[in-house]
């Protein structure tokens, strides 16, 4: 399946996403029926059924026998995982099914373009609810998870990409132990769900449930899935979505400016309100606070190995690629 992505990929990706979409949405729409996710729930069924087999095969003097199920039971999981949605990675650039150029921007580009998102954050920062002490005062994980699709229902209006599931995002039941890895959410193919921790601080709670939602779009890089989360964000109503799009906006675009120009990008920040100060100082000490730091350098590296497996040549760095798409939307759809 890999080798006919690669080999023939304008033919295989004229149906591919779609079919990817279609099957996701089904699936999505049978396990929504329950709650809490379950992928969890399947996940402890199967840690279960390993350790009671593989007790029961080396009692019965069969573990060669269990070896080689265990084999086929993970083969089968694997075909099955790149077959729905992971030949996904393999598609087309997101910018070419957007319909967007496929540009390379200088450095001054990447600071014009940090100076409006830095700006477009100050301004939402003031329109959403905030607490006495003027911290960001989030909704409830439920009533975001209900809504967090409402984004994608208008770009679908426009794109065929966004078509797909509106299920609901789901609340992990280990989220203290994403928290501790340094995680925020998942998506999972295999039962069409979008799930996201409740660790995730409240300013990017939005803008990670659209992100999760991004990838049962067939969006399986992690830039894109982000910056099909910033679109989903800002074509949102309700301010605290947009104020979570631009936020995350605006700290890719400095973080991508800082490793560029590390003055201008201190320059650029000392424009922040305090608002948005107050915000991303507060987001760093609950990461810092709840996340090991072991655990997560180890969770880092097995899924940046994960990710080059699938020729994401940068690994987890990909994440910040997304300063690329962003620059290209600020060019092509604001400035023009």
């Amino acid at each position: 399946m890999v080798a006919v992505a690669n080999f023939f990929p304008e033919w295989f990706f004229s149906f591919y996403p779609e079919l990817s979409r279609g099957v996701i949405s089904v699936l999505a729409e049978i396990f929504s029926i329950i709650p809490v996710p379950m992928c969890e729930i399947l996940g402890a069924m199967l840690i279960l059924w390993f350790l009671i087999s593989l007790i029961r095969s080396i009692c019965k003097l069969r573990f060669l026998r269990w070896c080689s199920g265990l084999l086929l039971g993970t083969c089968i999981l694997v075909t099955a995982f790149v077959g729905i949605w992971g030949l996904n990675y393999y598609a087309p650039p997101m910018a070419q099914r957007l319909d967007l150029p496929e540009e390379q921007y200088t450095v001054s580009e990447l600071k014009e373009a940090t100076i409006y998102f830095r700006d477009m954050a100050n301004a939402a920062a003031q329109k959403v609810e905030r607490n006495e002490d003027g911290s960001f005062r989030s909704a409830d994980f439920a009533e975001l998870a209900v809504v967090a699709n409402e984004g994608y229902l208008t770009l679908a209006e426009e794109y065929d990409c966004f078509r797909g599931s509106d299920a609901k995002v789901k609340r992990l039941i280990i989220s203290p132990i994403m928290g501790k890895i340094g995680m925020t959410g998942g998506f999972i193919c295999l039962t069409g769900e979008s799930c996201v921790s409740d660790t995730t601080y409240p300013v990017s709670l939005p803008f990670t449930m659209c992100h999760e939602i991004g990838h049962r779009m067939a969006f399986a890089r992690e830039d894109e899935a982000n910056f099909a989360g910033f679109l989903a964000c800002i074509a949102n109503e309700r301010a605290d979505f947009q104020y979570s799009a631009y936020y995350n906006a605006f700290l890719y675009c400095y973080n991508a400016l800082y490793r560029a120009d590390e003055p201008a990008a201190k320059e650029i920040r000392k424009g922040l309100n305090e608002l948005v100060r107050s915000d991303m100082g507060l987001a760093a000490a609950h990461y810092e606070s709840i996340r090991s730091e072991t655990a997560s350098q180890i969770t880092d590296q097995v899924y940046d190995g994960y990710l080059k497996s699938f020729s994401v040549e940068e690994g987890v760095q990909s994440y910040g690629e997304v300063a690329d798409l962003l620059l290209i939307w600020y060019f092509e759809m604001v400035k023009a």
